[in-house]
């Protein structure tokens, strides 16, 4: 018996359904990622044109899931929260959507992870079920330590269950965070020679400029709900390059 389980509506969100379900969320600032991807991709049909032609493939039957979780295949752990996953009939697309991020908060190497709390055993097993996702789409077969463990999960994620995966991260800037973007592009590259991806695993930045049109300490702090009724992030040039 094929069984789905869902969380929340089973059918198709429209936009303001989905500002619905993440104004149930805890996000509240107006620098946090999660905020201008969500307006970024209003224009759906123009954002997948986008990605087609960046990329140079066609998405059949695509299907846009955000906050797309995926449980370690092995050991007992917390789902990766994909920002976005973009489902079509023979590729996987994850996107990973940063802001402020990589200007305020440390990377979390896995050695890092390995070492915080205790139940080392099952987190070197989910470590291990997180590998295996990648295997079949990597040259070498290296475990580093030093690897980012977001960027790990983040990967495996995209590479369950496809034929073609595809990681994008999408960098949001303003002049505030523009000085730290070249600095975490490096970053990530280095994070992809660690994985040495073969031809079926593909990794790209879309970096976007953006102006927040509202302050960010203004007293209704529900950035959701004011989306609703207008814009608050203005758009400005973008560049999509392969990592």
């Amino acid at each position: 018996m094929n069984v789905q389980i869902k969380f929340g509506k089973p059918g198709n969100y429209d936009y303001d359904m989905l500002l619905d379900q993440f104004g149930i969320t805890k996000i509240n600032s107006f620098k946090t990622s999660s905020i201008p991807l969500v307006q970024f991709w209003k224009d759906t049909e123009k954002r997948l044109t986008e990605v087609e032609a960046n990329l140079h493939l066609q998405l059949n039957h695509p299907v846009l899931c955000f906050e797309y979780p995926t449980a370690p295949a092995q050991g007992k752990g917390g789902s990766s929260m994909t920002d976005l996953m973009i489902l079509s009939d023979e590729n996987k697309i994850a996107i990973e959507a940063k802001y402020t991020e990589y200007e305020k908060m440390p990377v979390e190497t896995v050695a890092q992870w390995l070492q915080e709390g205790n139940s080392i055993e099952n987190k070197e097993k989910v470590l291990q079920g997180w590998w295996s996702m990648i295997a079949p789409f990597r040259a070498g077969t290296s475990t580093p330590d030093t690897m980012g463990y977001q960027f790990l999960h983040r990967t495996a994620s995209a590479c369950q269950n496809t034929k073609q995966a595809v990681v994008i991260y999408q960098l949001f800037y303003d002049n505030e965070t523009l000085p730290f973007l070249a600095a975490y592009k490096k970053l990530l590259a280095g994070y992809v020679a660690m994985v040495n991806p073969n031809e079926n695993l593909k990794f790209y930045t879309w970096e976007i400029e953006t102006k927040l049109l509202v302050p960010d300490d203004i007293k209704e702090q529900k950035p959701f709900v004011i989306m609703k009724r207008k814009p608050v992030y203005e758009f400005g040039a973008t560049v999509f390059a392969k990592l």
